[in-house]
Parts: C-alpha cells; structure tokens; sequence
C-alpha cells in the first residue's frame, strides 16, 4: 500500500490541474504521447515545488514528493530520447529551478511583510490530530532565502507559546524558543540544531499518526 499524506493528494490535484493544457494538445493531435507523459512528469515536478514553497509538503513513504519529483522528468526523457533528450531537459531544469528559487524568495518576503497581523490559530487536535501536527510545523516561519530577523524570532517564540498554553508534548520546544529569542544579535548565534530537533520531533509524531492510520486500516479491512 503506498502511503501518502493529506498534503499529497493536494499535490497531485494541483498537477493534474496543470496537466489539462497538455491532454487537450494531445487530444487534438497537437502532440504525441511520448511528450505528453514528460509534460506530465514535469507538472508533477512543479506541482511538489509549489507545494513545498507554499508550505503544504506532500509526502509519499513519508519522503518529500518534491525530492521524489526531481528525477522524474529526467527518467520520463531517457526512457524515449535518451541523452539529446536529456540535455534539453537539463537545460529546461536550471531555468526552472532559478525560476523557483525566485518565486520562494518572494513568498518569504511576502510572507515577512504580513507577519505582523498572521494569526497563530491551529485546528482542532482532537478531530484529526495528523492534520493538527502539519498544520504546527508549517505554522514555525524557518526562511532560507532571506536573513532570520528580530521580528521572525518573536513570531515563532509566540507560536511556540501558543502551543505551551495548549499543553503540547514536544520536549525541544524550550531550547527552540530559547533560540529563537537569539535573532538578531551580534554577539550570539542561533543554534540550528534546536530547530532541526524540533521539526524532527513533530515529524515522528506525524508518522507515528500515519502508521496507526495505515494499521487501522488494515484492520479494518
């Protein structure tokens, strides 16, 4: 059975959505279907990336689909033009992937500029905890194209507030917020480990949930 999150099937719609241009082209003759399946497999690339960028990560054995995505196109090629093929794809990639760099750049700007008025708010735990936990960590805002500030830090220690008032069990979430309250100093340097510690933490919390999803079902079937 293969496992995937609620994230993935949004990727997914979203490459489909992408998709129709490409199988109207082909109904009407307009391409063959060697191109269409590399088409297809390139929407599936840029539809992970949008996720990714976006926030909503889908995953597929619990691996990122927008890692799993990145050979696609160039496995979809081979198969049917071999290395011309495969030069021509390269070439295609470096553009959109400085194309994507971008667009995550400007969602983080966008992002940082209405960080002030974002609403820390989480659903419920009790109706769909898988849910909850996603929804937690894609609250956290860890940039990669632009400089942590004083404002971010204090963005996420208040998330991290927030989910103390709720009585979340995540025992990193103290040595993060004591990190955090490092942004912006000259004279000490935040500790990237905290971070990565607390996103691991949630991250087992999230399979732990799947793989009782995945045995329920089995049970029940």
């Amino acid at each position: 059975m293969i496992i995937f999150n609620l994230a993935a099937i949004g990727v997914l719609f979203i490459a489909a959505l992408l998709s129709i241009p490409f199988f109207i082209i082909y109904a009407f003759g307009g391409m063959s279907e060697d191109i269409l399946i590399i088409c297809v497999s390139w929407m599936i690339l840029v539809a992970s990336f949008i996720g990714k960028a976006t926030g909503t990560v889908g995953r597929l054995f619990f691996i990122p689909m927008w890692l799993l995505s990145i050979p696609l196109p160039f496995v979809m090629t081979y198969a049917r033009y071999e290395w011309t093929g495969i030069g021509v794809t390269f070439g295609i990639f470096v553009g959109f992937v400085g194309l994507l760099l971008g667009f995550m750049y400007y969602g983080e700007k966008k992002r940082l500029g209405k960080l002030r008025s974002e609403k820390i708010e989480f659903p419920d735990r009790d109706t769909d905890p898988e849910v909850y936990w996603e929804a937690v960590k894609e609250k956290f805002f860890s940039p990669t194209f632009i400089k942590m500030t004083p404002e971010i830090g204090r963005f996420n220690i208040r998330v991290a507030e927030a989910l103390q008032r709720e009585n979340v069990e995540l025992t990193t979430l103290e040595a993060y917020k004591q990190e955090m309250g490092k942004a912006g100093s000259k004279r000490k340097k935040i500790d990237d480990t905290a971070e990565k510690n607390l996103m691991e933490e949630i991250d087992q919390k999230i399979i732990a949930l799947q793989e009782a999803k995945e045995l329920l079902e089995k049970v029940s079937g």
